[in-house]
């Protein structure tokens, strides 16, 4: 029998129909293994992820769904969605290509999955456990916060305005880590919100705490993506390119290592989206505890 149905912690949420039957069904275990599976797979194929970062997504999905019900699955659902479709629509609108400097291209691996939907995943088990709309808020600004990058960054590309350094303030080449602009982060903001209402609708009955709770996630989801941005200005390393002239990511090009003109070396966009992902998520918590 599944958590959520020893649980039963929604009655009022918008998936709780859905939730009280098919959690009653005696296969449910199995039919949500076909339903995930599916998914990873068709993942796979449409070369939104590796094969690692397809089965890391059948985990980070599967098993919140199995503790909070549908929910969960409609929110991570949400962000998934939205990051693909928004990167096929910055390709074909002109975006530039940033592979050149980025260390990792758009099909995402298990570390990328892991990094963006770990918190969210430790939050679900830490709920499994211990049930508690803190743990709850928490799980939200995870996938919260990997939304808000995710638009930023998807839809920051396509900014006509130079991008600038969140730090000083200087022009910086599109696509590297750091870099802001106005339609960026007005898009980080959207993401955040637009997962703050998923959640609440998800989960939440339509009342004044629930507006509270959904309005912690979004603040701790596009606090995260901000700190997302200063994070990769100050401890991110980054390399320089002489043939190139080039900051990029990639700590080697053609087997020849590059020299660390700034960042730590170990430091690199996966561990920055780890770090985000956890201040967006104990910032949430802290506000939901405090404020609530």
């Amino acid at each position: 029998m599944s958590v959520y149905a020893n649980l039963v912690p929604f009655s009022g949420s918008l998936a709780a129909l859905l939730n009280q039957w098919f959690f009653s069904l005696p296969f449910a275990f199995w039919l949500l293994v076909l339903i995930m599976a599916f998914i990873a797979i068709a993942s796979y194929v449409t070369k939104q992820l590796t094969l690692g970062g397809s089965i890391a997504a059948f985990l980070v999905g599967f098993i919140p769904t199995w503790i909070l019900g549908f929910g969960a699955l409609v929110s991570f659902m949400l962000f998934f969605i939205s990051a693909g479709v928004l990167g096929k629509l910055a390709k074909r609108m002109g975006a530039s290509n940033p592979d050149k400097i980025q260390k990792k291209g758009g099909c995402r691996d298990s570390i990328q999955v892991f990094a963006n939907g770990g918190m969210a995943l430790l939050c679900a088990i830490i709920y499994a456990f211990a049930p508690s709309p803190i743990t709850l808020v928490m799980f939200g600004a995870g996938i919260g916060e990997a939304a808000s990058d995710t638009f930023a960054g998807e839809v920051g590309i396509l900014s006509k305005s130079k991008p600038v350094s969140i730090i000083t303030g200087k022009p910086m080449k599109p696509g590297l880590s750091g870099a802001v602009s106005g339609l960026g982060t007005a898009s980080g903001m959207l993401g955040a919100v637009l997962i703050g209402l998923c959640w609440m609708g998800s989960f939440l009955p339509l009342t004044l705490t629930s507006v509270f709770y959904a309005s912690v996630v979004s603040i701790g989801s596009f606090f995260g993506c901000i700190m997302d941005s200063v994070l990769g200005a100050t401890v991110q390393a980054h390399y320089y390119d002489e043939e190139k002239d080039l900051l990029t990511e990639h700590p080697e090009v053609e087997g020849k290592k590059l020299p660390l003109v700034r960042g730590i070396r170990w430091i690199d966009n996966d561990v920055v989206n780890l770090m985000s992902n956890v201040i967006a998520v104990m910032l949430a918590g802290s506000l939901a505890l405090v404020l609530g």
